[in-house]
């Protein structure tokens, strides 16, 4: 009896070890591994195993947390003392999903939902990189002479699906330097269609371009600014950014 109070405390309870895959994820992309429980000092009851995919923003000077899915992956199981059992876990990671950075960590946290006691967790950050085809925007906007500064998940009222836009912000080189004050790009990446949004900041001035397509049909379903436009996205982005008046 002293045991199993104990363990509603959290002294000698069921402990939760994740081990994921040592490797750079894409959005979209599924992520497996394997959930360890061990556990305590007295039988526990888990009424749910679960995983939270956290992603972090900026919201009035503070990092934010937001949970941007929720996994799970097994529910009651009776744990005995100091026994160890292995889960296998494969999860798909939704394609909205910003990239990590050091100052914006993605990590997933895993749970043990044990009634009438703390629930143990463990958390393990995740590399996230961008999809190919937002690597490949990205490097055109450098190779058109601008440098990537700094990467913020910027709190939006309202945005869905989650509450932040990750922003990608430029400083103009070369030919643009003195013409343009700073460049910022965001993403919107779904399973369907893909947009890319450009604030080109010049002596106080925001000049503003969007451009959206279908991933099955980009040049039939091309929009600048909510207009149909035929043509290759990418080379569109290109006349954008190779403009002689800037």
């Amino acid at each position: 009896m002293m045991k199993k109070w104990l363990a509603s405390l959290g002294f000698g309870s069921a402990k939760v070890d994740t081990r994921l895959e040592d490797r750079p994820f894409f959005p979209g992309e599924q992520v497996k591994g394997e959930i360890v429980i061990r556990g305590g000092d007295a039988d526990q009851q888990i009424e749910d195993i679960y995983l939270e995919l956290i992603a972090e923003y900026l919201k009035d000077g503070k990092n934010v947390r937001h949970i941007c899915a929720k996994y799970y992956i097994a529910r009651k199981i009776l744990i005995s003392p100091h026994e160890e059992k292995t889960l296998p876990l494969s999860i798909k990671l939704p394609m909205e999903l910003p990239m990590s950075t050091g100052r914006f960590p993605i990590y997933l946290r895993t749970g043990l939902d044990i009634k009438m006691a703390l629930d143990p967790q463990d958390q393990d950050r995740i590399d996230v990189i961008p999809k190919p085809l937002v690597q490949k925007i990205l490097k055109d906007i450098e190779d058109a002479g601008f440098v990537l500064y700094s990467i913020v998940n910027r709190y939006v009222s309202g945005r869905q699906p989650y509450p932040f836009v990750q922003v990608f912000e430029f400083r103009p080189t070369g030919r643009y330097h003195g013409v343009l004050d700073q460049l910022h790009v965001f993403f919107d990446y779904t399973e369907e269609e893909m947009a890319v949004h450009f604030e080109i900041y010049r002596s106080g001035d925001i000049i503003s371009y969007s451009f959206c397509w279908k991933h099955q049909k980009p040049s039939e379903t091309l929009r600048i600014n909510d207009q149909p436009c035929q043509g290759d996205p990418l080379l569109k982005i290109q006349e954008l950014l190779h403009r002689k008046n800037g």
